[in-house]
């Protein structure tokens, strides 16, 4: 059963949010199975000789894998990802930040995640493994977890909250 996303009003999320002044302000695309993004680093971005720093690719890739769970209506959280680099990504280049599902099983998801330079160049790669989680919840909403799993308020009784 996939829960319904909250809304995030503040969302400032480095990645993804326009409202992040020195956020990535990345935007997605979903083509069947495949989340994406296009994404032009300037020399903000750089880490040395006009070469993108490479904990900013893992960051896109992580947010590419994020942004493909959420749109599928998963909740998780990156649990572990492994990146591994390939080819120098130049400043100024146009990149295609690619994800996917790779499996699923309970509440572990595995996802696969890629960077590539205009030529066609995978320059690198991801593998994550994100853990399924009961969306954030607003403080004013008073809602408790129990056991980690089911959800409920405090203007709950006692028999309702058996139910879940």
């Amino acid at each position: 059963m996939t829960r319904p996303l909250l809304k995030d009003d503040n969302n400032i999320c480095f990645g993804c949010s326009p409202n992040n002044p020195i956020g990535l302000k990345m935007v997605f695309e979903h083509d069947g199975e495949i989340c994406r993004s296009r994404f032009t680093a300037g020399p903000e971005h750089q880490s040395w000789n006009d070469v993108v720093h490479g904990g900013l690719l893992a960051t896109m890739m992580d947010e590419a894998m994020g942004k493909w769970l959420w749109e599928h209506g998963l909740v998780a959280m990156t649990a572990e990802m492994t990146v591994r680099y390939s080819a120098a990504v130049p400043v100024g280049a146009e990149l295609t930040i690619e994800s996917s599902l790779v499996s699923q099983k309970r509440r572990l998801l595995v996802m696969a995640a890629s960077v590539t330079l205009p030529d066609g160049t995978v320059a690198a790669r991801a593998k994550a493994k994100f853990l399924k989680v009961e969306p954030a919840l607003p403080p004013e909403k008073e809602e408790k977890y129990e056991q980690g799993r089911s959800l409920k308020t405090s203007q709950e009784k006692p028999e309702e909250q058996k139910s879940h």
